[in-house]
C-alpha cells in the first residue's frame, strides 16, 4: 500500500491544501484532502476489472468551498440534526447557528483545514475546533485516520477529545454511486440495512422520539431491495424527506465494530459492505443534490438520487431524546468510532 500526496489549491483564506492519494496492491485508489478531509475520489475496479470513481465530488477546491451538499466531508460538531439549534447540558443551555430552518445541522467540521501527515500505512488528520465553534463547549481537538488495506476496505477512524463537557457525533458524508459518479441515478442499486428499527421523523426530519419497526414499511430494509423500489409508495415519511432521509437502529451490541449494510450495483457488480462501531446510521439518497449549483467532476449538475450516502452516527436530535445513546464526551474521555467501507465485486 502506497501513500503520495501533490499540491491541490488555495483556499480563500489563504490555507494551503495538499491532496493524498492511498493506493492498493489491487489498483484500488482513494484521494482525500486536507480542506474537510474530504474524500474526493475512490476508484474500485468493478467485475470486468475497469476503475471506476464511485463517490460524487467536484472539480477543483474552489468548488468545495462553495458547494452545500457535504460531498465527501468529514461531518461534526454534530452530525445531522440538533433541534432548534439548542441543547442543555449540565443545567446550561448552549445556542447554536441554526444553519437548517431552525435547527442545526452538522456543524463547520467540513470546512476546517486540517493538517495531513503519512504515518505507516495510514494518512492522519488533525485539527482543533476552538471553545464557542458554532456554539459548542470546550476546545476540541480532533484526529481523522484514514487507512486503505489490500482487501480493498477503506477504514475511517476517528477520535476527539475536550477540555470542557460537551456533545459530539461524527460522521462522513461521502455520496457513492456504486455505476460510477456520472452514471446517472442510484435507484436500481441494492440496499440491505441490518436494522429492524428506525427513529420517526417530524416534517423537520427531526426524531419524534419514537424508535418504529421498520417490518411492514418503506423502510424495511433487513431484505435487500432496489433503493428506489418504494420510493413512490406514497408514505409520509418519504414523502416529508423528498427520500430517504431516515436514521435507522443497528441491530448491534455496544461499540463493537459489526457488519451494519451491503449496497450493491447489478450494473457494475460493484458490492460495497459497511461496518461501523456506531449505533446508527442515516440513509440519504441526495433527495436535494440537484438544488447545490456546483457542477460535479463532469462539469454537469449534479442530480437528484445520484448518489447514497451511508452516515454511519449517534442518533440526531440526542439532546432533545436522553433515551438516545449518549453523545456527551468530558474532559479525560476519547471519544472513538470506527467506520469500515469494504469494496467487492459480484
Amino acid at each position: 500500500m502506497s501513500i503520495t500526496s501533490k499540491y491541490y489549491g488555495r483556499t480563500k483564506a489563504g490555507a494551503e491544501i495538499y491532496q493524498y492519494t492511498l493506493e492498493n496492491a489491487n489498483g484500488m485508489k482513494v484521494c482525500v484532502i486536507e480542506y474537510g478531509c474530504i474524500v474526493t475520489n475512490v476508484w474500485v475496479p468493478d467485475n470486468g476489472g475497469v476503475l471506476r470513481d464511485v463517490v460524487l465530488g467536484y472539480r477543483e477546491l474552489a468548488d468545495y468551498e462553495a458547494g452545500t451538499a457535504s460531498l465527501g466531508s468529514f461531518v461534526g460538531r454534530y452530525a445531522n440534526r440538533i433541534e432548534k439549534a439548542q441543547f442543555t447540558l449540565n443545567g446550561k443551555t448552549y445556542y447554536l447557528e441554526p444553519n437548517d430552518g431552525a435547527n442545526h445541522l452538522h456543524g463547520t467540521f467540513g470546512r476546517l483545514t486540517y493538517q495531513g501527515s503519512i504515518v505507516d500505512d495510514s494518512l492522519v488528520l488533525t485539527g482543533r475546533s476552538p471553545d464557542g465553534d458554532d456554539g459548542f463547549p470546550g476546545n476540541m481537538d480532533i484526529t481523522v485516520t484514514y487507512k486503505l488495506t489490500d482487501d480493498n476496505a477503506l477504514v475511517m477512524d476517528y477520535t476527539a477529545v475536550t477540555d470542557a463537557p460537551t456533545i459530539i457525533n461524527l460522521t462522513n458524508h461521502t455520496y457513492f454511486n456504486l455505476d460510477g459518479c456520472d452514471s446517472g441515478d442510484v435507484l436500481h442499486q441494492e440496499l440491505w440495512l441490518d436494522a429492524d428499527r428506525f427513529t420517526e421523523g417530524n416534517a423537520e426530519t427531526c426524531p419524534t422520539g419514537r424508535i418504529l419497526p421498520v417490518r411492514g414499511t418503506p423502510m424495511d430494509f433487513t431484505k435487500p431491495k432496489a433503493i428506489g423500489r418504494d420510493m413512490d409508495c406514497g408514505d409520509e415519511q418519504l414523502r416529508m424527506a423528498s427520500g430517504y432521509d431516515h436514521n435507522f437502529v443497528l441491530n448491534k451490541d455496544g461499540g463493537m465494530l459489526a457488519l451494519g449494510a451491503i449496497a450493491k450495483s447489478p450494473v457494475s457488480g460493484i458490492r460495497m459492505e459497511m461496518y461501523t462501531t456506531q449505533p446508527g446510521v442515516q440513509l440519504y439518497t441526495g433527495n436535494f443534490l440537484a438544488n447545490d449549483g456546483v457542477p460535479g467532476k463532469n462539469g454537469k449538475p449534479h442530480t437528484k438520487h445520484q448518489g447514497f450516502c451511508l452516515e454511519t452516527q449517534h442518533f440526531p436530535c440526542t439532546p432533545s431524546h436522553p433515551e438516545f445513546p449518549s453523545v456527551t464526551l468530558v474532559p479525560d474521555e476519547e471519544y472513538h468510532e470506527t467506520t469500515v467501507y469494504q469494496f467487492k465485486t459480484e
